[in-house]
């Protein structure tokens, strides 16, 4: 029997991952079935159940890949040192241009919801925002040695707050998809720059 690549193995677990995000997409996460997916990938029972023991693993496995591809946009923008009210001003347009971003964002809205029911899957979200939060601790930290944030800030509330503003562009997003990215940036950097008071 010919041995199978890594790439390969690697390359079929995401086509798995793309055709049940685009069936959760379109019928939810409680109307779609293993079957569905297994349909929707064009693949046998067995190969889907190779890679994924069931639906819960899969919704786990796009959900974990949502957040880890906002922190990475985070994480990106960590390395610029621009001042804080233009990264947060900046961060709705790089998640909006992620592939597939639209779609993206109205899973990340299924999978918090999910998560309320599903303590793995609240577990594993749980973990996955975290990432989120301490790379936006990280760059309060950095403002505040640079002398862009003021020393009283407590970085770990104000990363906090930093990702309700994330959080709020992929709640809106999802509901509008019309929601301009640079219209909420614009936004959420002049909150973050204090303009809202005179």
């Amino acid at each position: 029997m010919p041995r199978v690549s890594a790439e390969y193995l690697a390359a079929r677990r995401r086509h798995i991952l793309a055709a049940a995000a685009r069936r959760f997409v379109r019928d939810g996460f409680h109307q779609t079935s293993i079957q569905d997916v297994i349909d929707e990938a064009g693949l046998s029972p067995g190969a889907v159940y190779r890679y994924f023991r069931s639906k819960d693993e899969i919704i786990l496995a796009i959900s974990l890949e949502a957040v880890g591809a906002v922190q990475e946009v985070v994480r990106e923008a960590l390395e610029t040192h621009r001042p804080l009210a233009e990264l947060v001003a900046d961060l709705p347009r790089a998640i909006a241009g992620l592939d597939h971003a639209d779609d993206r964002m109205r899973l990340a809205v299924q999978a918090w919801g999910e998560a309320l029911r599903n303590p793995d899957l609240a577990r594993a979200m749980r973990e996955g925002v975290e990432g989120v939060r301490a790379a936006l601790r990280e760059r309060v930290v950095m403002g505040q040695r640079d002398g862009d944030v003021a020393g009283r800030v407590d970085p770990d509330a104000a990363a906090q707050a930093l990702l309700a503003l994330v959080q709020g562009f992929i709640l809106q997003r999802a509901w509008n998809p019309e929601l301009p990215a640079r219209f909420y940036g614009s936004g959420a950097g002049d909150v973050v720059a204090g303009l809202l008071s005179v």
